[in-house]
């Protein structure tokens, strides 16, 4: 009778479930910035298996966004419905772009990467447009892949160390065994001395001739000696053994010293990478999501002000338009320059994505953050840059909103970016700090 084979699911609808996962999140952080973090989030724990219960605060988070995102939006005037299919394409290819730039691609991606970074700015027909979303698509699903296969190779380099440790182990274990089989054998040997010398003795009392004497006197003088030698030829072979272990061992600690360092070393540029926007050298979103953390709670225990400023560059879809995205590239490059040049050392600023900088500012209360940002502000609008021989007008706008109690940091955030939003609909270059 043929028993049935459980069914098991082929590898690549693992990967379709992955890119279905990819295209949504790809698709939903296009409709709002304000929802990207928490899509980002929920991406990750379905990625590892999380439960509708787990799921539960990020889904209330994007509830109350939505709400907040549909407020804003009755104030916003509409574009026009025949353009809207072509201004959604548009947008969700320069938020690609985004991705592509900030992600941290390996080098062996990076060539990919940099022509579809081509394509994604090239104008594009609909059937292009759709290529290049698949092949999007594609390109991060083999970044992940071989991540994994990073990992893997990380979990074979520990297996390895524990293979190894184990035999330190063993052969600590041995060289303390052969240690103590000597203090045993030099235990028996004193125990045969006194035995010879005793013999010796009780001869000695026992001779009536001096010839007889001699000669047991001789005898027990000659397995004595006979004695020390065969003691003396297994403790050096002993001596020799240990010896030989103590330099296999080092040897092997040397080798795990080594290959520890490498693996530290690699550890510390990716972790560093993974906290780091290539383009800017500023920290990223996931490190400023690290510091808000810790800035909150300090905030929480010490009751000092804390103030959050989001900074936005002025009309950037227009110089990438105008004057290319390599001129779009410097743009983010020298603002973030000048907003780190700006801020006092406790002061962080990071690039939250695109054109987003963020900015906390410890024992800060809103009004002295807007003093520093509109000095800020005036600095940056003066400076400018040249491209091909043009002059590119640089202007940022901000959203200053403080930490009150009972806060969460969405809370700060969210009122920050309305505040940003009213300095945009005041006409740009200008600071505002929220007012409910």
């Amino acid at each position: 009778m043929a028993t049935a084979t459980p069914y098991s699911a082929p590898l690549d609808n693992e990967k379709f479930l992955y890119k279905l996962v990819i295209q949504l999140l790809i698709f939903c952080q296009g409709s709002h910035k304000l929802l990207e973090p928490h899509l980002l989030a929920i991406g990750a724990k379905l990625r590892s298996g999380a439960n509708s219960h787990e799921l539960l605060s990020e889904l209330q988070a994007v509830s109350k966004t939505l709400l907040h995102i549909s407020k804003q939006a009755k104030q916003d005037v509409s574009a026009g419905e025949d353009d809207g299919p072509a201004l959604q394409n548009n947008y969700l290819l320069e938020r690609l772009d985004e991705l592509l730039s900030d992600a941290e691609v390996p080098l062996r991606f990076q060539q990919q990467t940099s022509l579809l970074k081509q394509r994604v700015r090239a104008n594009l027909s609909e059937d292009s447009y759709k290529k290049v979303i698949d092949s999007a698509i594609t390109l991060l699903l083999n970044i992940k892949d071989y991540s994994a296969s990073e990992q893997k190779g990380i979990d074979v380099f520990l297996g390895d160390l524990s293979e190894k440790l184990d035999e330190l182990g063993q052969d600590v274990e041995t060289a303390g065994q052969a240690n103590r089989a000597l203090i045993d054998d030099r235990e028996i040997m004193n125990t045969e001395i006194h035995r010879q010398v005793g013999s010796l003795k009780d001869s000695t009392q026992a001779a009536d001739e001096l010839d007889m004497l001699k000669n047991q006197t001789a005898e027990h003088l000659d397995r004595l000696l006979e004695r020390l030698l065969e003691h003396k030829q297994i403790e050096d072979e002993r001596q020799r053994d240990a010896q030989e272990k103590i330099e296999l061992m080092t040897q092997k600690l040397q080798e795990l010293e080594t290959e520890t360092e490498t693996l530290r070393v690699k550890l510390k540029i990716e972790h560093d990478k993974a906290l780091n926007d290539s383009l800017t050298g500023l920290p990223n979103r996931l490190a400023y999501n690290n510091r808000a953390e810790m800035e909150l709670k300090r905030w929480k225990r010490y009751k000092a002000p804390l103030a959050l400023i989001i900074w936005d560059i002025d009309f950037f879809k227009q110089i990438n338009d105008t004057y290319g995205h390599k001129s779009g590239d410097k743009t983010l490059a020298l603002v973030a320059q000048l907003l780190l040049n700006n801020c006092r050392e406790t002061d962080f600023v990071a690039r939250y994505g695109g054109e987003e900088f963020v900015m906390l500012m410890p024992n800060t209360n809103a009004f002295q953050a807007l003093e520093m940002a509109e000095n800020t502000r005036k600095m940056i609008q003066s400076c400018g840059f040249n491209s091909n021989g043009e002059n590119v007008n640089l202007t940022l706008s901000c959203g200053i909103s403080e930490f009150n109690e009972g806060d969460m940091h969405d809370d700060v955030f969210v009122r920050a970016d309305q505040a940003l939003y009213q300095s945009k609909q005041g006409g740009r270059n200008r600071c505002t700090v929220f007012e409910p």
